[in-house]
């Protein structure tokens, strides 16, 4: 029973965040360790797997609807990976040394960051139109542009959200990007992170290999099931959906997985 409620959360959020530009992990991370019963660490990775596949079915349907801009991803990428692999290596360390609950904690900071960003983008755009213009990513705008990469890419490596609830939030309130464009174009920098942040944490914790190399044939082919649902997701969203429309599932979304940490935290 357990594996069906993981099973069927875990695709319907390929579903509903691959528009939003969230691979999923925050639900992922807390379905693989509080329902299966997964060790922490090991729910990171097989996270990040997930999201790896959803990053790439996402940025596919909006490559196809015109939602992703190149050139900016190209300039956070390469902090964006230094960080992943930061953050694999202080996860791997704060696990063994501290215990689960720093993580966790983290975790809880991370989240009400994004969420208080989030609200606030939401009322300034109850009050003007969405603008999704051209911008020139350079100076002090870049260097602002870089630092929220890091940030996102350390995210990725130490608690498996994958970086993607910050690369679209700082699409958003940095760049100014609408929210299609914003998730369209963080997903063309979760997909090089979140590779480098999985073989960071299978170097650093060889023994993840073998339980990963244990999984059953079904559980072996779920990212490719994962990839076929986010991009049918996104595909839907950018078809049907008003862009502000997205910003309201968005903070439910991440309001939802930071109670669950909380709640876990408390008890």
């Amino acid at each position: 029973m357990e594996a069906i409620i993981a099973l069927s959360i875990i695709l319907v959020t390929a579903f509903v965040f691959a528009p939003l530009g969230l691979g999923g992990g925050f639900l992922f991370v807390p379905t693989l360790y509080f329902i299966l019963g997964w060790e922490l660490q090991l729910s990171i990775v097989c996270s990040l797997i997930l999201v790896w596949f959803v990053s790439i079915g996402s940025r596919r349907a909006h490559d196809e609807g015109g939602f992703t801009v190149a050139g900016v991803g190209r300039k956070g990428r390469i902090v964006a990976i230094g960080g992943a692999i930061i953050g694999a290596l202080a996860a791997d360390r704060i696990i063994a040394e501290a215990g689960e609950s720093v993580i966790k904690i983290l975790a809880i900071i991370l989240l009400s960051l994004v969420i208080y960003r989030g609200i606030k983008k939401l009322i300034e755009e109850q009050k003007n139109d969405i603008q999704d213009e051209e911008i020139i990513v350079e100076g002090a705008l870049l260097y602002k542009y870089k630092l929220g990469c890091l940030a996102g890419g350390l995210s990725a490596g130490l608690i498996g959200i994958g970086g993607g609830v910050i690369f679209t939030m700082l699409n958003r309130i940095v760049l100014g990007l609408g929210p299609h464009k914003a998730a369209g174009t963080s997903y063309l920098i979760v997909m090089r992170v979140v590779p480098v942040a999985i073989v960071s944490h299978l170097l650093f914790n060889p023994s993840l290999i073998d339980e990963i190399i244990k999984f059953n044939t079904i559980t072996l082919a779920l990212p490719l099931i994962v990839l076929v649902t986010a991009w049918a997701g996104a595909k839907t969203a950018i078809r049907i959906f008003p862009q502000r429309a997205l910003t309201y599932p968005y903070l439910v979304a991440v309001s939802i997985s930071f109670l669950r940490y909380l709640m876990d935290l408390i008890n």
